[in-house]
């Protein structure tokens, strides 16, 4: 049980970081887009002015940088809990090695099963650019996961003060 809670409070700090990285990342990436993107979202939207199209696009990307942050922090702790439940099992040694492994198969699943080249219609450049900096944040939070994984651990494993030397100790 403790590599779950662990791995929960090692999830959490990840999923921060993890949330403002890919935040980040969802908007440079609409941003050096813009033009594929403004294209996909006139089309989607004919009859819509200029004025209107570009409110759509600030809109996609305010609410796609929300949507990153509220995610990734609930994804952080989704799978910092998972990763603490089944670290044991994890190929590789302990450590960061096994958090590249989680982060990369957390890449697979959601920046490749889950997009389902949804991203394409932006363009194979935009998706692409998207896969990889999805890999590049997975693998972060991968690498973050396992260190504060770690930490947690050292911190659950290290002998505290017992009970009795602290009533002791309160006593004089």
């Amino acid at each position: 049980m403790s590599n779950v809670k662990a791995g929960g409070q090692a999830g959490i700090l990840a999923g921060l970081i993890y949330a403002v990285v890919e935040a980040a990342a969802v908007v440079t990436l609409l941003v050096a887009f813009k033009s594929d993107v403004i294209e996909v979202i006139s089309s989607e939207l004919p009859s819509r002015t200029a004025a209107s199209v570009n409110a759509e696009y600030n809109l996609l990307i305010a609410t796609d940088a929300v949507v990153a942050v509220a995610f990734g922090i609930i994804l952080g702790l989704a799978l910092g809990l998972v990763y603490g439940a089944f670290s044991d099992r994890i190929p590789g040694r302990p450590g960061v090695t096994k958090g590249l492994v989680f982060g990369f198969i957390l890449w697979l699943i959601l920046h490749v099963l889950a997009d389902y080249f949804g991203n394409l219609k932006y363009g194979l450049t935009f998706y692409l650019v998207d896969i990889g900096l999805g890999l590049a944040t997975s693998l972060v939070y991968g690498a973050l996961l396992a260190i504060f994984f770690e930490r947690e651990m050292k911190k659950l494993a290290a002998p505290g003060p017992s009970t009795a030397a602290h009533a002791v100790d309160s006593a004089r």
